[in-house]
């Protein structure tokens, strides 16, 4: 009987994964183009033969003759052994044919390149991946370490000119609504949401993605302006039909730099909520979302996949 295939250790060299991606795919199909490609591999020493082994032919411990007879149950023992005994032997002839050896060739040729495919075009999106779950967890983290330091009396006098300004701001507005305009074309809620409808659009794509970055006060300002845009949104607000229709420009606008889909889908319930109060004689006039703000959006979202 001719010697079993040798053992092999894989080493896969990581310089060498763009030739691999390089060689011909075709040439795997047949046993003259195998070869060659195996013996790339034995050349670069990324297979490696270990030492054969010894091979075993030793079968099972059967009893010598004896008068008495055996109990079924010893029986079936030996007749497993036997049987596996054999199942071991054609195991190691059949992986000694020309065939198994072709194959097993055939097969680390095939993990080779599939390495090299998967090392190119998928481990780098896992580094990514892993380096952005990274920054992220150190970022939580530095926000953890920043919320639990105590605030100094800056900080404080900080927060408490935030809050009073929005609160200030948002009276202001609503009190607007209920006068009547100073001048023709003159709307103080609406002059104040496009102008934040400029700024948010003026920023780089995803500015408010990475919220670990955003300190605490930043991320509860855009709760309450989020909160006071979709009370402006509907139809009891007391603001006009482009007031609302700005309102919803301005939460979509900053939905999309949040970079989520949980707030884009808290805008698409708002607008659904918003759009069920509006008259026939207001939807006739004008929409309460600009088709050139929504398709802005939708090219701005496709830049940044």
């Amino acid at each position: 009987m001719a010697a079993m295939i040798p053992p092999v250790k894989l080493k896969w060299l990581e310089h060498l994964n763009s030739s691999w991606i390089a060689e011909d795919s075709e040439s795997i199909s047949t046993r003259e183009g195998v070869a060659l490609l195996y013996g790339k591999l034995l050349a670069n020493k990324e297979v490696v033969l270990l030492p054969q082994q010894v091979l075993c032919l030793k079968g099972p411990q059967l009893p010598d003759f004896e008068r008495e007879c055996l109990s079924s149950d010893e029986q079936e023992h030996y007749l497993d052994a036997l049987l596996a005994s054999q199942l071991a032997l054609a195991k190691t002839v059949c992986s000694d044919s020309p065939f198994a050896t072709a194959l097993r060739k055939r097969l680390l040729v095939l993990q080779r390149v599939f390495y090299a495919l998967s090392n190119k075009y998928h481990d780098k999106g896992k580094v990514k991946q892993q380096q952005h779950s990274t920054e992220n967890t150190l970022g939580s983290a530095d926000l953890q370490a920043v919320s639990e330091r105590p605030r100094s009396s800056t900080d404080a006098l900080i927060e408490m000119g935030v809050r009073t300004g929005l609160s200030l701001l948002f009276a202001l507005l609503r009190q607007s609504w209920t006068l009547p305009p100073a001048g023709p074309g003159i709307n103080l809620c609406n002059d104040v949401i496009t102008t934040a409808i400029e700024v948010v659009g003026s920023l780089p794509p995803l500015s408010l993605a990475n919220e670990s970055k955003i300190p605490p006060m930043g991320l509860d300002c855009l709760a309450q302006v989020t909160t006071f845009l979709k009370g402006v949104t509907m139809r009891n607000s007391g603001a006009d039909v482009v007031g609302r229709r700005l309102a919803c420009e301005l939460l979509l606008g900053l939905a999309a730099q949040r970079g989520s889909l949980r707030y884009l889908l808290e805008w698409v319930e708002m607008a659904l909520a918003a759009s069920a109060g509006v008259s026939n004689l207001e939807q006739s006039q004008e929409g309460l979302m600009g088709y050139d703000c929504f398709m802005n959006i939708l090219m701005q979202m496709r830049r940044s996949l």
